[in-house]
């Protein structure tokens, strides 16, 4: 139950308290007043009415219970709380740590019976009573925290003694009652773990001990192993660790090494790496490594040099003239002067050039209106013939161009209409004139046409003269008034 609960449950309890004790002073006016009429009735003796005013106070006086003659019940009230709230919010979570039932049962019934005490008081407005109870409380509270933090110390220093010494049964009494004492303890935690490694930790030491009369040197180092990565810190096992790695390393570099050799000689590169990478994982600077990969890099070169030959020769019976190329190069790189290898690499670049070329002038064919280019493409054709044999796709580029090229060279009929009142010419090629309708002959290309008349906007007309067509129609007319 929360701080805010607790006094709100007392709170309830001292209303109904504060209820009884109204109802009872009013019970006690009552006869009060009862008496006096009677007195002033029937005559009383001095000493009979003197009795029954003492008797009447005493009862008024034990119905409302008694206050602190000195500490205002505010204060003691207000005291009280804060009190409560050092019990709740600093003690009890400490004490939550501890197991405190199976540690002290009698003084968890203690601290139980104080803590009810000082409640039940406070809830009957009994605010000193209620501070005395929650002192009481909350030094009995104080004491249990630190006699448990005390023999929480002593008993894992114990624990630890009985671990590093092998003894798994004082080991384990001591480590649960280290936890008994607190229960949020992550050393405790820790050691813990450790300590309910000890019957694996005790079983592996003897099989390791028998692998060792044995004489079976690579089970004892396994078995080594899985020791130190249980307790990495005994060091009895990690020298003797050592000395087993020592000696099996030496005895495996030797044969990877030997295996290597092997290898190379039948031409399996892939399983002499292997080895000499096993070899150089044992002792990466023995000369022994050295030699082996020179062994190996030898033989890698004669097997990358046939492999780039073959793959380059491949390409060029597939047309694909780039990967040829590259392949080439990376035989030149180990056989330089290869002249086999230097003429194939000329006659793939020309084919390269040459269909790299050709493309470009078939991807914007209008280019070849231009006469010079035209000649220039010819006599690249004329080239391309020596290895037509050789490449599909340069057979193919080479006769497209070739008729592109005738196509340019043909003239296209262009019917050009007018409105007889506009002065037309061909920027470039010549005078049209004022026309209804006139056929021209142009060569395929791009044009412009200019169309001129006295009083109107002139015109210009951009004109592309397709060279799959046979013939082409344009209007151009001034119409525009200026």
């Amino acid at each position: 139950m929360t701080l805010e609960q607790k006094l709100l449950e007392a709170k309830e309890n001292r209303h109904s308290q504060i209820i009884k004790v109204i109802l009872g002073f009013m019970a006690v006016s009552l006869l009060c007043a009862v008496v006096i009429i009677t007195m002033s009735i029937t005559p009383i003796n001095k000493t009979e009415s003197t009795d029954n005013t003492t008797e009447t106070a005493q009862n008024s006086i034990a119905v409302n219970p008694a206050q602190s003659p000195t500490i205002p019940d505010d204060q003691l009230r207000q005291a009280y709380i804060d009190v409560l709230s050092h019990y709740e919010n600093t003690l009890k979570p400490e004490l939550n740590k501890i197991n405190l039932n199976k540690w002290d049962q009698g003084r968890y019934q203690h601290l139980a019976l104080l803590e009810n005490e000082s409640l039940s008081k406070f809830s009957i407005a009994d605010y000193t009573g209620a501070v005395n109870s929650i002192d009481v409380l909350n030094q009995l509270a104080q004491t249990i925290i630190t006699d448990s933090r005390q023999e929480f110390g002593q008993a894992l220093s114990s624990a630890q003694n009985a671990y590093d010494s092998d003894r798994y049964d004082a080991a384990i009494f001591q480590i649960t009652t280290a936890l008994m004492l607190d229960t949020t303890s992550v050393e405790a935690e820790t050691l813990l773990t450790k300590i309910e490694q000890l019957p694996e930790i005790l079983t592996l030491i003897e099989q390791i001990n028998t692998a060792k009369v044995e004489n079976k040197p690579e089970q004892e180092l396994s078995l080594l192993k899985q020791l130190i990565k249980l307790v990495p810190e005994r060091e009895s096992a990690i020298d003797r660790k050592q000395v087993l790695v020592d000696t099996i390393n030496n005895k495996n570099f030797t044969s990877n090494i030997a295996q290597a050799y092997q290898a190379i000689k039948q031409a399996d590169a892939k399983q002499a790496k292997q080895k000499i990478l096993a070899a150089k994982t044992i002792f990466p600077n023995r000369p022994e490594v050295t030699d082996a990969l020179i062994a190996l890099q030898t033989l890698e070169t004669k097997q990358r040099l046939k492999t780039y030959q073959h793959a380059a020769k491949t390409a060029m019976a597939t047309d694909n003239w780039v990967k040829a190329k590259a392949q080439l190069k990376l035989a030149l790189r180990i056989r330089s002067n290869d002249k086999a290898l230097l003429k194939s690499l000329s006659k793939t670049t020309a084919i390269i050039s040459l269909n790299k070329e050709f493309e470009q002038q078939l991807s914007n064919p209008y280019r070849l209106s231009n006469k010079q280019l035209a000649s220039r493409m010819k006599n690249k054709i004329t080239q391309a013939s020596t290895y037509l044999d050789s490449s599909p796709s340069l057979n193919k580029n080479s006769n497209d161009l070739s008729h592109l090229i005738k196509s340019m060279n043909k003239k296209i009929s262009v019917l050009i209409s007018s409105d007889n009142h506009t002065n037309i010419l061909v920027r470039g090629v010549g005078i049209v004139g004022v026309t209804q309708l006139k056929t021209i002959q142009l060569t395929p290309g791009r044009y412009t046409f200019e169309g001129k008349r006295k009083g109107f906007k002139s015109k210009l007309i951009d004109v592309l003269v397709p060279y799959n067509q046979t013939s082409y129609r344009l209007n151009i007319r001034c119409d525009e008034p200026i």
